[in-house]
């Protein structure tokens, strides 16, 4: 995984991770979305980096957003302030 990838990890039976897909793709963000419910292997990633809830965002190795929160996304690609 590249240093700045975006991967989404969701399910397309989740209201969230539709809103969190959306709110990306309005900032401009390239991203992958790995649906959990349908893949075994994103299913396996998911878990291994905690697999407690989607959606979730991986930023490279550094940052996760578990959850749809729109202010700490916001602040993670530097739309609003700290």
């Amino acid at each position: 995984m590249g240093e700045g990838e975006a991967v989404l990890y969701g399910s397309d039976e989740c209201d969230e991770s539709r809103a969190m897909a959306d709110l990306l793709r309005e900032l401009g963000v390239d991203f992958r979305f790995r649906v959990v419910n349908r893949d075994s292997v994103a299913m396996r990633e998911w878990e291994q980096l905690d697999g407690e809830r989607v959606p979730m965002l991986r930023m490279g190795n550094h940052s996760i957003v578990r959850g749809f929160d729109r202010i700490k996304i916001q602040q993670l690609f530097g739309w609003v302030g700290c």
